[in-house]
């Protein structure tokens, strides 16, 4: 099959007003978030108290942001927007996690390994 390649080509893709707002990019946000700690750990979950420590780490590390994200909701200059969907990145991880040391049926299925063959 013969492909060309033409590098000056320009290409134009239709974009939905609803999928340019700041709510939509942090619940993006927050499922890349959820995504992050579902590939970190789908080899293998540690104990409850390491998965404790792992979202106390990611809290420490980002209380400030999240507080500014609080602070900056509704604002739509891209510093504000970078902070709140940050922030809906790294609460997400921390949910994740938490639900992860409670959920047995979440534990089960982000240990699964294969997903087409039932």
């Amino acid at each position: 099959m013969l492909i060309g390649y033409v590098p000056d080509a320009l290409m134009y893709n239709y974009i939905p007003p609803l999928r340019m707002t700041v709510d939509f990019f942090r619940r993006r946000m927050a499922n890349e978030g959820a995504a992050d700690v579902y590939s970190r750990y789908h080899h293998g979950i540690p104990d409850r108290l390491r998965l404790f420590k792992h979202a106390v780490a990611i809290a420490a590390r980002n209380s400030k942001r999240w507080l500014g994200a609080i602070l900056l909701r509704g604002r739509t200059d891209r510093r504000s927007v970078d902070v709140q969907i940050d922030a809906a990145r790294t609460q997400s991880q921390v949910k994740y996690l938490m639900r992860l040391m409670f959920d047995k049926e979440l534990r089960s299925l982000v240990l699964k390994k294969d997903w087409l063959n039932e």
